[in-house]
């Protein structure tokens, strides 16, 4: 019984200690039409995620206030602080102003 307490409380404990959490999101235009394939990382690590096709994403922050960074190569990147206790993220990326070629 002392091991069943045991093992039940050192879970408990490993749990409380980590701080990462599940982040969702969609990511839209100026527009707000939903952005595909926006590559969104976390700040300093190498977690990331891609939006699907109506622009949402999912990715596991490691800790409480990281910032995550959206870009997209026809979009200006954008950075954005998740607050302590945000679950979900609305992220509007701004396109990107590419002159044309001159001919």
């Amino acid at each position: 019984m002392k091991k069943i307490v045991f093992v039940l409380l050192s879970f408990a404990f490993l749990s409380c200690g980590s701080d990462s959490q599940l982040v969702d999101g969609k990511v839209t235009t100026e527009t707000d039409e939903p952005l595909e394939n926006v590559l969104v990382q976390v700040m300093g690590t190498d977690l990331n995620s891609k939006t699907s096709s109506n622009g949402s994403f999912r990715i596991n922050t490691k800790n409480r206030g990281d910032e995550l960074i959206f870009t997209h190569p026809n979009y200006e990147m954008l950075r954005l602080k998740i607050d302590e206790n945000q679950e979900t993220i609305q992220a509007k990326l701004i396109k990107k102003n590419i002159p044309e070629p001159e001919k």
